[in-house]
């Protein structure tokens, strides 16, 4: 089995992918997809996919996963051409990314069940089915894209693609084509309901709203569903090398935004107790991974059973002598300065190490300086204030939307 007959299974005149600028039958992707992979041949090799649309990236992917051109879909060009000379296990249907945000992307291996067997339960959660309409952003290089375009096409639904980043054009596809379920990181639906603000207008249609790779907690959520007045928003905690590790729904959610909610089905988590690190036992993991595996991110599982994510290992610095988290100094910019994009990064020095915060896109901060950084005084210790705060126009992103704290860091250290 793989994904190409999994797209042949479906009804063959139902719409299986709309863009900005094209329409597709799950009959003319399967047929558009299997004339590609007539013509693939030769020795077991590695396949990345340069392609500049979804709709490209998505045939390509479909025509090779299950040859032996196994498909990786290529992230930001930033990093050139990528090194083919790897030979894919011969287990492996497909390659996949990790975000890179903290670094430079690393490729892992994955099998068809990885995901595949994983799809009724990660349905079952997101509420996708049969008659799912799903609006995504961006390229399928984001790992969490990709599954889930694939999730709701397992299920027979429609997704919807945006290849462009324009909340105008976002919200023209939701009253176009009646979209009832969203899947976006919070930023950019946070964007959406900027212009949805804007326009005066709400989205009834929309019934489920997935999100994941940043924080959103109970406050935040209610602030969506004065626009998504209908939807159930479901939050997950998950990395490309383990696939979906826990899940809260808005009911569930508190002023506490650390809480990421409770293990998927199959799924063990464990914290830890010396370092706080998050392990993971999971089926659904990349090939050469021993279980339990130690994510590199830090958390705790408070009385109910559900896990709180404290940030990266990596984020942890010493300044003068005291151990302070990068994750929760941003946490805290968050709330001090609600409409900026920030971030905080931990500048590694001989004698001391330095916390650096960037804002973007922020009328508070601009307007009272002074003020934003009195109230972070409030909420930290004097040691987790940051050093310095630096403006930007814009923060780097990586494929998922996330802000690229590598391409941070590497800005931060020329400084």
């Amino acid at each position: 089995m793989d994904y190409l007959s999994l797209i042949k299974e479906q009804d063959a005149e139902k719409t299986a992918l709309v863009t900005e600028t094209c329409r597709y039958t799950y009959g003319q992707l399967a047929r558009r997809a299997q004339a590609l992979r007539d013509a693939v041949g030769g020795e077991r090799a590695c396949r990345w996919i340069y392609a500049d649309t979804i709709a490209e990236q998505l045939i390509q992917f479909l025509a090779y996963a299950g040859t032996n051109w196994v498909p990786v879909i290529a992230p930001q060009t930033r990093y050139g051409r990528h090194d083919c000379s790897q030979v894919p296990p011969e287990a492996a249907c497909m390659g996949v990314m990790t975000s890179g945000s903290s670094g430079r992307p690393k490729l892992w291996w994955r099998t068809y069940d990885s995901w595949a067997s994983f799809f009724p339960a990660q349905n079952g959660v997101f509420g996708v089915d049969e008659t799912t309409v799903m609006l995504c952003q961006g390229s399928l290089a984001f790992t969490g894209n990709l599954n889930m375009y694939l999730g709701v096409f397992s299920a027979g639904g429609t997704v919807i693609g945006a290849d462009g980043f324009h909340p105008k054009q976002w919200l023209t596809m939701i009253e176009t084509y009646r979209v009832n379920a969203l899947y976006m990181i919070p930023a950019k639906l946070f964007l959406l309901m900027k212009q949805m603000k804007a326009s005066g207008c709400a989205a009834d249609t929309v019934t489920h709203m997935i999100s994941g790779s940043q924080a959103l907690g109970k406050r935040q959520a209610g602030q969506l569903k004065q626009v998504f007045p209908r939807a159930e928003i479901v939050l997950y905690y998950g990395s490309s090398e383990l696939n979906y590790i826990t899940y809260i729904r808005d009911e569930d959610m508190t002023d506490d935004d650390t809480l990421v909610g409770r293990p998927f089905a199959g799924v063990h988590v464990a914290v830890q107790e010396d370092t706080q690190e998050i392990t993971v036992s999971t089926a659904g993991h990349v090939l050469g991974l021993s279980m339990p595996y130690a994510t590199h991110d830090r958390g705790y599982i408070d009385d109910g059973g559900l896990l709180h994510y404290l940030g990266r290992s990596d984020d942890i610095c010493r300044v003068n002598g005291v151990s302070i988290s990068a994750y929760k100094v941003e946490r805290a910019l968050r709330e001090c300065i609600p409409d900026a994009e920030g971030a905080v990064v931990v500048l590694r020095r001989p004698h001391r190490d330095e916390l650096i915060a960037y804002i973007s896109s922020s009328d508070v901060w601009k307007q009272d300086k002074m003020r934003c950084i009195a109230a972070l005084r409030r909420r930290l210790l004097p040691q987790e204030v940051p050093d310095r705060f630096i403006e930007t126009a814009h923060l780097p992103k990586n494929e998922s939307g996330k802000i690229d704290k590598g391409r941070l860091l590497s800005m931060t250290s020329s400084l």
